[in-house]
């Protein structure tokens, strides 16, 4: 399924409506990848949008992503950023990610990352794929964790 401009323009304006109805001064900027639209929000209001740890932010990716879904007859993932705290938080989570992948090479032994949503848990399986090794989520709800594993021979 490709996104087309008419997607990326009508996806703008529903954004657009979304921030005015909340009375914030941010402008958006969306854009298409492979993944799906990316949406970057910029202007002064951004850490009001971020809020405690990036849960307002979430929460409005979910909003967005529910009316996008019921305007745009395709399943688009929606990824929303402000302030380039995502951006950040990427960054930090590659940097976790690549400190256990080397204690994991270097030990020979599986080790846990806790306390990620899917959205990290996500990043750092992609990460763990590309390092040539292998990743798993385990357990459910708040006990779910990450287990990043050595390849073996017969893998």
């Amino acid at each position: 399924m490709s996104i087309t401009r008419a997607d990326i323009n009508k996806i703008k304006q529903i954004v657009d409506e979304l921030l005015r109805l909340m009375k914030v001064q941010l402008e958006s900027e969306v854009s298409a990848d492979v993944v799906g639209i990316k949406i970057n929000l910029v202007g002064k209001d951004s850490g009001i949008i971020i809020g405690y740890h990036g849960e307002t932010l979430g929460d409005l990716a979910y909003i967005i992503s529910l009316i996008v879904r019921n305007n745009i007859d395709k399943d688009i993932s929606v990824r929303v950023d402000a302030g380039g705290y995502l951006k950040e938080k990427d960054r930090k989570l590659m940097e976790i990610g690549q400190r256990v992948i080397e204690k994991v090479r270097r030990n020979g032994f599986p080790e846990n990352i806790t306390g990620l949503n899917s959205y990290e848990r996500r990043v750092i399986h992609t990460l763990v794929e590309k390092e040539g090794l292998i990743s798993e989520s385990t357990g459910f709800g708040t006990e779910r964790k990450l287990v990043i594993k050595p390849r073996r021979v017969n893998d």
